[in-house]
């Protein structure tokens, strides 16, 4: 695990050369960054400190090295950066990350007072907010996807005026055919070509391929941990899962990120094994499994905690941790990523969702699906009656939470305390009815 010593030792050489006040954010931000996955010491999986370790080391790499670090946003490949020897900084996580240092009211008090309109989604508000504060690291350009939300490039255009720095914009198609994945292939290796004109670095094939394997190796291993957590002795916590898309995504085509997903295949496999001989106190038989779609709040709140420590509640999975690329070709890298992305099912028709949220509720067994919805975020919020029309079809009841990820004023303590014990009381009592039903259909028979 790494020590905040050590910490700040990889941050002095860059930090002497910055603001005091600077100096105290940013040694905040890693103090924070280090606490941000740590939970429980006597109950936390080695592997999340792993996660801790990467994490802070890219991060470092991105403050430390301006001419070399890219802010993006979520669904740029990364793979491409990577493989050209650049640190990307995903804006939506480095707001996330703030929002653990209590720092989003400030942020968004900042935006708001540059007329930002206060009706967006707080990720990108707070983000905008933060590159007016001067607290994100110092980049040589932004880079944006039409994936997923709007904002993204509207945020990036936004900050471009204060940066001063180019914007590249990839416009990721609807559909997902063959037309589509030849215009978007073409965009990437324009892409390419333009960050070797602005960075004045190349990209080498072999760095590229090599890349590619660090993206496949992560993709393997998400795979296996996907897997892992159908057991019902595996200890993931579903509030620890939540996290993952720092190293899923943002580092997915580096070493850290197949570093940290490989220690945790290698951790639950054999937690799992010691669980099994302990069955009675690692698998509660009453326990409710809970499927969990969107993200979660990032500020400082245990509500999730609670839930899985006290409640009785198993978060078994989380759609933003699902694989749902097929393994890229090295030997066509450009077409590989064009594919990853317009196959994503925050991509293209709400049908593509749908389906893979009740693939999910099966495979998993869940008893029930928690969509937490973020104020602002309008993509998300407007599927929400057709996600739990079509769960209840098939059995799966849906709860909605009403709250914010990054601003905890829009956070309603009591109002989410009674939401979900009214829930978790139905799915218990639906539970309880089940094994009775079962009876009454044999007796029949």
């Amino acid at each position: 695990m790494v020590s905040m010593r050590k910490c700040k030792e990889w941050a002095q050489p860059f930090f002497r050369r910055i603001s005091p006040i600077l100096f105290r954010e940013l040694l905040r931000f890693l103090r924070v960054y280090y606490f941000f996955f740590r939970g429980n010491k006597q109950k936390e999986l080695t592997a999340l400190r792993v996660q801790t370790r990467v994490g802070v080391k890219h991060l470092y790499n991105a403050f430390a090295h301006p001419k070399r670090t890219v802010w993006t946003t979520m669904f740029v490949p990364s793979e491409i950066l990577f493989a050209m020897g650049l640190y990307p900084f995903c804006l939506e996580i480095g707001a996330a990350l703030f929002a653990g240092l209590g720092q989003s009211s400030h942020g968004l008090l900042e935006a708001e007072s540059y007329g930002v309109p206060t009706d967006i989604c707080t990720f990108h508000r707070s983000a905008i907010g933060h590159t007016f504060r001067n607290l994100f690291p110092k980049n040589i350009l932004q880079v944006a996807t039409t994936t997923l939300c709007d904002n993204n490039t509207k945020t990036m255009k936004i900050c471009e005026s204060v940066t001063g720095k180019e914007t590249i914009v990839i416009d990721v198609p609807y559909e997902a055919d063959d037309y589509s994945v030849k215009y978007l292939t073409r965009q990437l290796e324009d892409f390419t070509h333009r960050l070797e004109e602005i960075t004045g670095r190349k990209m080498n094939h072999a760095s590229f391929e090599r890349a590619i394997e660090y993206s496949n190796k992560t993709r393997e291993k998400m795979l296996e941990v996907n897997e892992l957590r159908k057991n019902p002795y595996c200890p993931l916590p579903g509030s620890n899962a939540l996290g993952f898309m720092f190293p899923g995504f943002l580092l997915i085509g580096s070493p850290l990120s197949a570093e940290f997903f490989s220690a945790l295949a290698a951790e639950l496999r054999e937690k799992i094994a010691e669980n099994k001989k302990n069955a009675d106190k690692a698998h509660p038989k009453d326990q409710i499994r809970i499927l969990w779609l969107e993200l979660k709040p990032y500020f400082e709140v245990d509500f999730l905690t609670k839930l899985e420590e006290e409640q009785g509640v198993k978060i078994v999975f989380e759609e933003t941790n699902y694989v749902y690329w097929d393994k890229l070709d090295p030997q066509k890298p450009y077409e590989s990523l064009a594919r990853k992305l317009i196959t994503s099912h925050y991509n293209g028709p709400l049908e593509r969702r749908i389906e893979v949220t009740k693939k999910l509720a099966r495979e998993y067994r869940v008893d029930g699906v928690v969509v937490f919805s973020s104020w602002g975020c309008r993509r998300n919020n407007a599927a929400v009656p057709a996600l739990k029309r079509e769960l209840n079809r098939i059995g799966y009841p849906l709860l909605s939470l009403d709250g914010d990820c990054v601003d905890d004023h829009n956070y309603m303590p009591g109002q989410f305390s009674t939401r979900i014990e009214g829930f978790l009381e139905m799915l218990r009592g639906r539970k309880a009815a089940a094994p009775q039903r079962e009876e009454c259909a044999v007796g029949v028979t």
